[in-house]
Parts: C-alpha cells; sequence; structure tokens
C-alpha cells in the first residue's frame, strides 16, 4: 500500500471554508424565509398555503446541506489533528 501524504495545515484550512459556507447555507435559510413569505401574504388562499410550504421545504433544504457542509468542514479539521498526531506519535522519523 503507498504512502498516505497529507498537509493538516491545507486540510484545516479547507475545513474552515467548509464550515463558513455552512454557516453561509444556515444564514441563506433564513433570508428565503423572509422572501418567501412576502410573496405568501400578497397570494390568495391556495396558493399562500403553497407558498408556505414551499418555503418551509427550501428553509429545511438550505439547513440540512449546511449542517452537512458544517459537519465536512469539522471532519476535516479533526482528520488534520489525527494524521498531525500520528506523523508525530507513530511514524518513524525520516
Amino acid at each position: 500500500m503507498g504512502e498516505i501524504r497529507v498537509d493538516p495545515p491545507t486540510l484545516r484550512a479547507a475545513g474552515g471554508v467548509a464550515r463558513t459556507a455552512g454557516a453561509d447555507l444556515r444564514g441563506l435559510a433564513g433570508e428565503l424565509g423572509a422572501a418567501l413569505s412576502g410573496v405568501g401574504v400578497a397570494a390568495p388562499g391556495r396558493t399562500a398555503g403553497a407558498v408556505a410550504a414551499f418555503s418551509g421545504a427550501m428553509q429545511n433544504g438550505a439547513l440540512a446541506v449546511g449542517d452537512g457542509v458544517t459537519a465536512i468542514g469539522t471532519n476535516a479539521g479533526t482528520a488534520a489533528d489525527v494524521y498531525e498526531q500520528t506523523d508525530r506519535e507513530a511514524m518513524p522519523a525520516r
């Protein structure tokens, strides 16, 4: 099996970018709700109900994707820590 080479600082930085993107997506969920609430208020009854359902689905989707992207970022940071620990404690010095 070949060597695995990882640059922990780069991996950690990528994790930070992913966590920021996840937070942005969570913010987008609120913006979607605010934007679509204005449409729902102005619409007739049945349409308002459909807009509310659509808005809820869009918000939930943005929240779920945001949480997933945030988790990827957190996992990348943790992986960087584990690679560094492994290099320090288990890998022979060259």
